[in-house]
């Protein structure tokens, strides 16, 4: 298979670096902003990239992409996959960059996804396949502008596909590119209420900004947020949470269940357990409140979550709790700039079936 990776930053590297290396496919890494340059420009001059992969024994290995460009006509060419490794607040300006260029018989999957997927059906004419993933297979990071480093994977990978019709299609593709990916979610509806940012990321933060701006770079949020208190505020979130995706038919799942599912061998283990081993070895920071862990994920998780629980009338306070607090930290109004159910699908009065018909 061909595979373009949009997007070169941490995600898109790791990503493109995993499909190489497992060997029998093409990739393309497709660069669609500005930042992060230095790292990409350095791509280009010397034809790859070097990894570090501790994820498999500490292997060192260089990465040589059948293509690297800035031209998405090129890059969309070049695809039977795109993998879409951008952040979500970059979703309408890619789908409106690459969307023309799409073909038929192309699959596009956006991972973080927030249900980006109708999104990209409004500038892609062709009759293509989308997939939307939780979280990534894979994490890590570009290191000093010199390498990247694959630092953690989650055993277990759940996608979602849409129409769903081509589920086990979509997933036969994609466990062949990453050992770890053999799950479907239902849709891409419980795919985007299943992405943990949501809620770990904007508790996380909220909860501890003053520590954040105190610590002046010396915070590790999975290691100091998530006291007893704050994981009672996430347990509340998530009784919330269950409640819609009830709603659409999909199954109730909490937070540090799914965190355990995803990222543990033995399902035997307790959970909070399970969580507490990944936050001793998650890394320092983040170092500001202006973060994307807020930026992105209030208004694209969060908005979407509570526009969804509106339409199903289900209870959706804490998570509008934490818009308002989000919004007031930072002078933002992430209700304004939210993602809603309603954007997504272009009309101002939305009900349980136009979304169940949308996303099936």
């Amino acid at each position: 298979m061909k595979i373009t990776i949009i997007g070169c930053g941490n995600s898109g590297l790791i990503h493109a670096a995993k499909i190489y290396e497992k060997g029998d496919n093409e990739v393309c890494l497709l660069k669609t902003s500005q930042t992060g340059s230095t790292f990409f420009d350095k791509i280009v001059s010397e034809g790859g990239y070097r990894v570090h992969d501790l994820t498999n024994r500490g292997k060192d290995f260089f990465v040589r992409p059948a293509l690297v460009t800035r031209d998405p006509q090129q890059a969309m060419d070049f695809a039977d996959i795109v993998l879409v490794m951008t952040t979500t607040l970059q979703h309408e300006m890619v789908a409106r960059l690459v969307g023309p260029y799409a073909h038929d018989g192309q699959v596009i999957a956006l991972c973080p996804g927030y249900m980006g997927s109708l999104i990209f059906k409004k500038y892609v004419t062709s009759d293509v396949v989308y997939s939307e993933w939780e979280t990534t297979a894979y994490n890590g990071r570009i290191v000093e502008d010199d390498y990247v480093k694959v630092t953690f994977y989650n055993p277990r990978n759940a996608i979602s596909v849409l129409p769903v019709s081509k589920s086990e299609f979509v997933l036969g593709q994609f466990s062949q590119l990453f050992d770890n990916t053999h799950y479907l979610r239902k849709n891409i509806l419980e795919s985007a209420i299943h992405n943990p940012n949501m809620i770990v990321h904007t508790v996380g933060m909220t909860f501890s900004a003053a520590r954040i701006e105190y610590s002046r770079g010396e915070f590790w949020m999975y290691r100091e947020a998530f006291t007893d208190s704050v994981v009672n505020v996430i347990n509340a979130f998530d009784k919330q949470k269950n409640e819609v995706l009830k709603a659409y038919g999909c199954e109730p799942l909490g937070y540090f269940e799914a965190a355990k599912w995803r990222n543990e061998y033995d399902l035997n283990i307790d959970a909070m357990t399970s969580f507490r081993s990944f936050a001793d070895s998650s890394n320092k920071g983040p170092r500001v409140i202006r973060h994307r862990y807020l930026l992105e994920d209030v208004p694209m998780g969060l908005g979407l979550y509570v526009s969804l629980g509106h339409v199903a009338g289900v209870d959706t306070t804490i998570a509008e709790s934490i818009i308002t607090l989000s919004s007031a930290l930072l002078g933002e109004d992430f209700s304004a700039q939210a993602r809603t159910i309603q954007s997504l699908l272009q009309k101002e009065v939305v009900t349980v079936d136009d979304v169940l018909n949308a996303i099936g």
